[in-house]
């Protein structure tokens, strides 16, 4: 039996055990009972090594082959949004307000699967194989990878893989490529101090709402004038917050961002410019400008071999024309911390049938065909067997 043929076998397990996590899911720092419920079966299927509270509520598990050979990690994060869910499923989340809208109940439920088939062929498995279930990849700008890596998990790792459900790809499709898949992710917040008055009265006053409205406009130039058209930049303002009645000149306005790249030197530009943009904004309105700019998770970069090992698996255990290239993505992942220590690679697997509505990741509607939970455990699997051969 192939380890596809395995993994179907287990699919209405797999099935089962997805709709717990999904009806139960937990934000960043608070994932305990899915912690609790992944050593549960963990220790269901056996032959695992199991630490828990690892980087908070993380859980890292360890199988040991019969042969020698390498150490392989498999990530899976565990975390939810706070999203109301609105997909009408019978298993839908019993945490108000609370969804894994970013498909990480699948993932948990893969990475589990891919634990049971592994189990089952311990004796033709060479070296170990790592489980990483980690809490908080959802707490942007820290995450949770970090402190995973501080606690241990890559400690003696030869290679760690690990995949995204991914709406815009049919179902079963994995999308890969080598070099950067998914974008750096920084977070900025700008205060701008003015003076207020009277509105009637405006030149008694230094109006921090229309320096801000002038920071807003004056920051995309930064896109469209500064960075290399060639290397991607997205940076973002969704919030401005300014004045305290409409009929007062605003004495302070702060905003919030995002800004996104691949290339640390378009990161470097990209803050040294925004204090650039404030500090003259600030001096042409007579305001005072403050700038808090973090720095959050690296782009995913993807190793070269790593990436060609999971493109020929995926055909090699799927079936041909499984693996598909893809273009990189301006969303971010803290697997990217990972990857910083390691070889390895990242992948994106389908979940949307042909001809049905492609609902975004984050979407109170997003819920994976769960088609795709056969096909990653039996991905995720077979990467930690065919290492061996790298």
């Amino acid at each position: 039996m192939t380890v596809a043929e395995s993994a179907k076998a287990i699919e209405e397990h797999l099935r089962q055990l997805r709709r717990e996590f999904h009806r139960h899911p937990e934000t960043s720092g608070n994932e305990r009972e899915t912690a609790a419920r992944i050593v549960r079966e963990l220790e269901d299927i056996g032959g695992f090594e199991i630490r828990e509270g690892v980087g908070g509520n993380g859980v890292i598990a360890e199988l040991s082959g019969a042969l020698p050979g390498p150490t392989t990690a498999l990530r899976a994060d565990m975390d939810a949004l706070q999203i109301e869910e609105q997909t009408g499923l019978s298993f839908c989340s019993e945490n108000r307000g609370v969804m894994h809208a970013c498909g990480h109940d699948n993932h948990i439920t893969m990475a589990l699967g891919a634990a049971r088939l592994l189990a089952q062929r311990k004796d033709e498995l060479r070296g170990r194989v790592r489980m990483i279930f980690q809490p908080s990849e959802e707490l942007s700008p820290q995450g949770g990878s970090r402190k995973m890596i501080e606690e241990g998990a890559l400690e003696g790792v030869d290679a760690v893989f690990g995949m995204h459900v991914w709406p815009d790809l049919p179902l079963g499709k994995v999308g890969v490529k080598a070099g950067p898949l998914m974008a750096a992710s920084d977070h900025f917040t700008v205060t701008i101090k003015g003076k207020p008055s009277h509105a009637a009265r405006p030149n008694e006053g230094i109006d921090a709402l229309v320096a801000g409205a002038q920071f807003v406009t004056a920051a995309q130039t930064i896109v469209s004038r500064n960075a290399d058209p060639m290397k991607s930049i997205v940076i973002t303002i969704g919030r401005l917050n300014a004045g305290t009645r409409y009929n007062i000149i605003a004495g302070e306005c702060v905003l919030e961002g995002t800004c996104r790249t691949f290339d640390p030197s378009v990161r470097d530009l990209a803050e040294r410019r925004l204090s650039e943009v404030l500090s003259g904004v600030c001096t042409a309105s007579g305001c005072t400008g403050e700038l808090h700019y973090e720095r959050g998770y690296m782009a995913v970069v993807n190793d070269e071999k790593m990436a060609d090992y999971v493109r020929e698996s995926a055909d090699r255990i799927l079936g041909n024309g499984t693996a598909v290239s893809v273009e990189p993505a301006m969303t971010a992942e803290d697997f990217s911390f990972y990857l910083d220590k390691k070889p390895g690679a990242f992948a994106w697997i389908g979940t949307t049938p042909l001809g049905e509505t492609v609902w975004p990741l984050h979407s109170s509607h997003y819920s994976p065909d769960e088609g795709v939970l056969w096909r990653g455990a039996a991905l995720l699997a077979g990467l930690a067997l065919g290492l061996r051969e790298r």
